[in-house]
């Protein structure tokens, strides 16, 4: 990995549950203190303020990370919780006057810049992991609320990292923002897989270990949309089984559902642990979500040889291609059945679109790639530059 000057570096993100962009802070961290920076870490809890810290910073406080709790911070809108987590981000640089502030997801995006440009003269890097705008579930005010936030952030930032093609357009065409963000798609390393038997066996060993599996990997919500792949499973041949890994809100009522459809034998959700380790259990990935960045759970699928079948969204369109590594449908229980269906009926399919996927995630995405790009960023003169001239 290229060397770079060092320099105090400050990472924020709402929620420090394990997921997609906690792996992102993560990976960055780390990588940047093996690079010889000063990183600090603040984060919220599990998505309510006041909770529990989560995986993300259990990893952190481990690899010998400073990790800054914000009990504020929360997912959803609360002006009150909100005004806390901001308060207590610029005390927090303020004591520790970092050179960057790298702000991640949309409300610690929002908040971290605010506190950023209020506390002091910090460079402030904003990565979208996806536009929240596009959480069509959400209100229509909500929305608006949030498209109008999502440009204030990428004003505030001195510069922004988008992590797909269609959302750097998208973010370039906003007014003033020309020349403001970049592409960098997110990276992954090495991940040591169990092998198929061991992975089956320690995972669920109470499903038919010859049997196909097909999996998902992914918070139990709205947004990752798993009722549809539920209901997909109602016409894919009867030997094959739905095995999810993931925790969250909608466990409830995804098993209401399980039962409803007469599925409890097929389908099976469990729970949350950390999943990588396990992915070559599977013949199939699935991921059915209704928004997504650039989800790291397809780069290990891939990096594991599996074939995928996922929602056509942005940021999934820059690693699966139709045909050639997996199958790209709108998330509906008839289109996810017929392209499931094919994988399962063809063994030499799924090989060929899995090695195939393996093959684009090694040399499209790698982590030293994603970490030498983004501290290029940080140590750029463009950036000092923005500084002093302001917004």
């Amino acid at each position: 990995m290229t060397k770079h000057t060092p320099l105090r570096i400050l990472y924020v993100i709402t929620k420090s549950n394990w997921g997609g962009a906690q792996k992102y802070v993560f990976e960055l961290a780390l990588a940047a203190k093996e690079a010889g920076h000063d990183v600090s870490v603040a984060c919220g809890g599990t998505g309510e303020a006041g909770a529990a810290l989560g995986d993300m910073a259990v990893k952190l406080n481990a690899a010998g990370i400073d990790v800054i709790p914000v009990p504020a911070f929360m997912r959803n809108m609360s002006f009150f919780n909100d005004f806390k987590s901001c308060f207590s981000l610029w005390k927090i640089i303020r004591k520790i006057k970092p050179d960057i502030i790298h702000v991640n997801s949309s409300k610690a995006g929002g908040i971290g810049a605010v506190a950023g440009r209020l506390a002091g003269d910090a460079r402030i890097i904003f990565t979208s992991h996806g536009l929240t705008v596009d959480e069509t579930w959400r209100p229509l005010w909500q929305r608006t609320l949030i498209y109008i936030g999502t440009w204030l952030t990428l004003r505030l930032a001195h510069h922004s990292i988008m992590i797909s093609n269609e959302t750097l357009q998208r973010a370039s065409d906003m007014p003033f923002m020309s020349g403001r963000v970049s592409l960098i798609h997110n990276g992954i390393g090495q991940t040591k897989f169990l092998e198929r038997s061991a992975a089956r066996s320690s995972l669920a060993n109470y499903i038919p270990q010859n049997a196909i599996w097909i999996g998902g990997v992914g918070e139990l919500n709205t947004n990752k949309n798993w009722s549809v792949a539920i209901k997909a499973m109602k016409t894919i041949p009867a030997s094959v089984h739905l095995v999810i890994i993931g925790a969250g809100e909608d466990r409830m009522s995804l098993n209401q559902l399980i039962t409803q459809e007469k599925l409890k034998d097929r389908v099976h959700l469990l729970g949350h642990i950390e999943a990588s380790p396990y992915l070559k259990a599977f013949d199939i990935f699935v991921l059915p979500s209704k928004k997504e960045g650039l989800p790291y759970v397809i780069l290990e699928a891939g990096l594991a040889g599996l074939p995928v079948v996922a929602s056509d969204l942005p940021g999934i369109r820059d690693i699966i291609e139709t045909g050639q590594n997996g199958f790209l449908v709108e998330p509906t229980p008839d289109l996810l059945s017929t392209s499931l269906s094919m994988l399962v009926r063809d063994e030499g399919m799924r090989r060929r679109l899995g090695n195939n996927l393996q093959e684009t995630v090694g040399q499209k995405f790698s982590i030293n790639k994603m970490c030498d790009e983004t501290f290029k960023i940080y140590s750029s003169n463009r950036l000092r530059t923005g500084i002093e001239t302001g917004l």
